[in-house]
């Protein structure tokens, strides 16, 4: 990925957002005018978007991948969860888990977290689980592998492990 820090003069490089009274970015100035864009005449609408499923699709990515992405996707999670508060872990241990038994079971070994420990956790409370995810809930780590027959993965970059260091 580039990455690049667009910095003017006496700004703290370490501020990347706005507004900061520590010397950060500062919104461009605005054109004359507050209206820009057509006219529209409706009306806006905010509810959930219904999903079908919110964990399979996650769990057939994670069983698809190769194994050393599988590795990489482990240990980039828990060197990041290992700086999050307890009921962090246990939560995301159990968004795995859901997603897929084998991801949740490495993540939480890492983390000392069993699938037992999140059993119990009730869905968030903006989520209404399907019956099949209430299913997998229910059965928290025991539900094994998705079947994954006559699926394959997509990459958008080429599939590649380059080993740096």
């Amino acid at each position: 990925m580039a990455y690049g820090v667009d910095l003017a003069p006496g700004q703290n490089p370490h501020v990347n957002y706005e507004p900061s009274i520590t010397g950060g970015l500062r919104e461009a100035t605005y054109p004359t005018h507050d209206e820009q864009g057509p006219v529209i005449n409706a009306r806006l609408t905010r509810k959930r978007i219904p999903r079908t499923n919110d964990y399979k699709q996650a769990g057939e990515r994670y069983l698809l991948s190769e194994q050393w992405e599988r590795d990489d996707l482990v240990a980039n999670l828990v060197g990041a969860l290992q700086q999050c508060r307890r009921e962090i872990q246990e939560r995301m241990v159990w968004h795995f888990f859901m997603c897929e038994d084998e991801w949740g079971q490495r993540v939480g070994d890492a983390l000392g977290i069993s699938a037992d420990d999140v059993r119990g956790l009730p869905p968030l409370q903006t989520q209404t689980l399907t019956e099949e995810e209430q299913q997998r809930a229910a059965n928290l780590g025991k539900n094994g592998p998705r079947d994954v027959t006559g699926l394959t993965m997509t990459h958008c970059v080429p599939n590649e492990h380059v080993v740096v260091g």
